[in-house]
């Protein structure tokens, strides 16, 4: 393996790493971190953590702070009502392509994923979301909407990992793709604006609710 190639690899680790405990709230909503820092905490190189936090913050998941380090993208009130706006904008019609698109295969690995109940984790909860929105917008066929996808995705993991970790609401529930991509298009499409309302109420009542938005680190800004 070339040395640039070496090089890319260790950048690709970083970045997976670092962006998955972006996205599960480990590296926290508004917290500052460092090259140096990040480095040493996860035991990686500085300049396959830089390649990182380059790509990070073309993802919006990170800001650069000159002469400071980096701010992990807060959770803000407005920030929420927006993805809330796009994400019903978004949403619906994805699911009604994927309806009309889904190969058998899309729908063998729906299928195979079991459905979270209401005893199950806030852990099961998201990733069972993530793994079949990911599901879905693959078998939409769509590539501008994958990349409208992917910019509210990182968004929608890190609010719903922080609700359903909240042990001031245990009502949230997922909707189970199994179901919804056999229904028609105009039923899928329906099913999926009338979730996104309802996880939208939802959200809305834990912010109202909560009395200790501060262990979540979640940052309000007006």
């Amino acid at each position: 393996m070339s040395d640039q190639s070496s090089t890319t690899s260790l950048v690709d680790r970083a970045y997976d790493l670092l962006r998955r405990e972006i996205l599960e709230c480990t590296l926290a909503p508004g917290s500052q971190v460092t090259e140096r820092s990040l480095a040493a905490q996860y035991d990686l190189g500085l300049s396959a953590v830089r390649g990182a936090l380059v790509r990070l913050t073309a993802d919006n998941l990170l800001t650069a702070i000159p002469r400071v380090g980096y701010q992990v993208a807060p959770i803000t009130l407005r920030g929420i009502i927006q993805f809330f706006e796009a994400w019903e904008i978004l949403g619906p019609p994805i699911l009604r392509l994927a309806v009309t698109r889904m190969t058998d295969e899309h729908r063998a690995q729906i299928t195979a994923l079991q459905v979270p109940g209401a005893q199950s984790s806030g852990e099961e909860m998201v990733t069972y979301a993530t793994q079949t929105w990911a599901v879905v917008v693959a078998a939409a066929d769509n590539l501008i909407l994958s990349d409208l996808y992917r910019r509210l995705a990182g968004d929608m993991q890190r609010i719903f990992t922080l609700v359903w970790k909240s042990e001031t609401l245990s009502a949230m529930q997922v909707l189970g793709m199994s179901s919804a991509l056999s229904a028609t298009p105009d039923e899928a499409e329906e099913l999926a604006l009338s979730f996104i309302r309802e996880s939208r109420a939802r959200v809305t009542e834990w912010l109202l609710t909560s009395t200790s938005l501060a262990s979540h680190s979640v940052n309000f800004q007006f």
